[in-house]
């Protein structure tokens, strides 16, 4: 788990205002620190990602973003009781996402 990367992403515009995003890349995560046109990336520990998706923060639930990508299979694995599976499958997302991004 020590090569992913883990952030919430803050933005007082967006619907939901913070999001978790897990990477496995860093040109993944500069595609979407510069596609989400005033967001903050806050960089957490996983552990700190796993509490915020099991709690939330100040009381807001926190969801884990951008899983359009996943298969119906792979959303069926989503769950906060396996943390390592769900954020390797959160980055897996993030990274075909910012793949279809690029190749446009």
């Amino acid at each position: 788990m020590s090569t992913l990367q883990f952030y919430i992403r803050h933005n007082a515009n967006f619907l939901r205002d913070k999001f978790i995003l897990v990477f496995k890349s860093d040109e993944a995560r500069d595609y979407f620190e510069q596609a989400l046109k005033g967001s903050h990336f806050e960089e957490v520990s996983s552990s700190q990602a796993e509490h915020a998706a099991r709690i939330g923060i100040n009381g807001k639930i926190i969801s884990y973003g951008y899983t359009t990508r996943l298969t119906e299979k792979e959303m069926k694995q989503l769950s906060t009781m396996d943390w390592e599976k769900t954020a390797a499958l959160l980055a897996e997302g993030n990274e075909r996402l910012y793949q279809e991004a690029i190749a446009k």
